[in-house]
């Protein structure tokens, strides 16, 4: 069952919530199955989804609808569908937040990009999403073609050094097709990543398995290096500044 409060106070770990109805005692008894009662908090963002949100949503969602052939209103009621399964609430551009919405065309980006939908165009918005760098390079499509089989670009170099002995989480990448890479040495990296709006981005475990750069096996490897949170981030400074 969902309630919906305000938080009237906060010290530490503790958060005093106030609900808009009183909350009845046999029945956080009945939960509560003769353990200590647990609740779920979602705090919610204030900030109402933007205009940009909304209309980089829409045009996503007419791009599915034209790759599928279908109605927009058909496929949008479907992509909500698949949205409920990992999300508490269903999604309503009516009334959702800024972060809310963030989450929605994540996963509206990671559709078009897994399934291959042919975008209208390269949105301006759409290029402001790491998310849109981070699954061309997890599915191996062109941040700039849309074209599938991309090669995955080091933006800085990784020197001399074997490949299975660099840590690439410390490196960022871009999904670059044969023909758009050849344009990007052409250009040079600066004017490149100018003029196609790249934003090179750092790839988790989980991608860099999928897409075969790096195994499990090596990333523990040079997690056994990493003794603490504040090793691993220098390491990432580090891996920055080398050229």
């Amino acid at each position: 069952m969902f309630h919906l409060g305000k938080v009237v106070g906060h010290k530490g770990k503790k958060l005093t919530i106030e609900f808009e109805e009183e909350i009845n005692a046999e029945y956080l008894k009945m939960m509560a199955r003769e353990k200590e009662n647990l609740v779920k908090v979602k705090i919610i963002d204030n900030e109402p989804l933007s205009a940009k949100q909304n209309k980089l949503s829409h045009a996503l969602i007419r791009d599915i609808a034209n790759w599928y052939v279908d109605d927009p209103e058909h496929v949008e009621e479907m992509l909500k569908y698949d949205y409920t399964y990992t999300e508490d609430e269903p999604f309503s551009h009516a009334v959702a937040s800024m972060n809310e919405g963030n989450i929605w065309i994540t996963k509206l980006i990671q559709f078009v990009i897994r399934e291959g939908v042919q975008l209208n165009q390269r949105y301006s918005y759409l290029l402001e999403h790491d998310s849109f760098f981070y699954y061309c390079c997890k599915y191996r499509k062109c941040a700039v073609s849309g074209r599938p089989g991309a090669q995955i670009h080091h933006v800085t170099a990784v020197g001399n050094r074997h490949r299975n002995n660099v840590d690439h989480r410390l490196f960022p990448f871009v999904a670059l097709d044969w023909k758009t890479h050849n344009i990007a040495h052409q250009l040079g990296q600066e004017e490149f990543l100018k003029r196609y709006q790249i934003k090179p981005v750092y790839l988790d475990k989980e991608a860099l398995i999928k897409i075969g750069i790096m195994n499990n096996a090596q990333i523990m490897r040079f997690d056994e290096k990493y003794e603490t949170e504040e090793l691993f981030k220098k390491a990432i400074e580090e891996g920055q500044h080398i050229a």
